[in-house]
């Protein structure tokens, strides 16, 4: 559990620091408080099959841009899109990401400390080879999922 700590940790700290970063929101970020949250002080939404628990640490991710930890267990989400771009690092587990062109069976296994960038509207689909995974991920606008046909 430590070493998990220490790289939610990293993460978080990693993330501040992107969002500090001179651009627009810098103007925002530079009035709000210092967000530091250890692991197991996280509140994860109910567990229910099939859907991924979340735990906001920064925003509201219905209606803004906003940091998540979430966690689930082995399974697949369906081909699918989001109206806001998202950066994604595996905290714990084992994950697959891919597009369109690709699949399940032919697609990377992630580990620990992987990263993907998602742009909007491109058709994707995840999975948790494990039999748990947790993820950290920030979206840039509110969170959405759309099944893609």
């Amino acid at each position: 559990m430590q070493f998990l700590n220490k790289i939610m940790t990293v993460v978080m700290g990693m993330t501040l620091a992107v969002a500090l970063l001179p651009d627009a929101a810098s103007a925002t970020a530079a009035t709000e408080s210092m967000v530091v949250r250890g692991f197991d002080s996280l509140a994860f939404s109910p567990a229910k099959p099939g859907e991924p628990q979340l735990s906001p640490v920064r925003g509201i991710p219905e209606k803004q841009g906003s940091s998540i930890v979430m966690k689930m267990g082995k399974g697949a989400f369906p081909m699918h899109t989001h109206t806001a771009n998202y950066e994604l690092v595996v905290v714990k587990g084992t994950m697959k990401h891919w597009g369109v062109d690709s699949s399940r069976e032919k697609s990377l296994p992630l580990g620990p400390g992987s990263y993907w960038y998602q742009p909007a509207g491109e058709p994707h689909a995840d999975s948790c080879e494990s039999d748990e995974c947790v993820w950290f991920i920030r979206l840039d606008g509110a969170r959405d999922f759309a099944i893609h046909p």
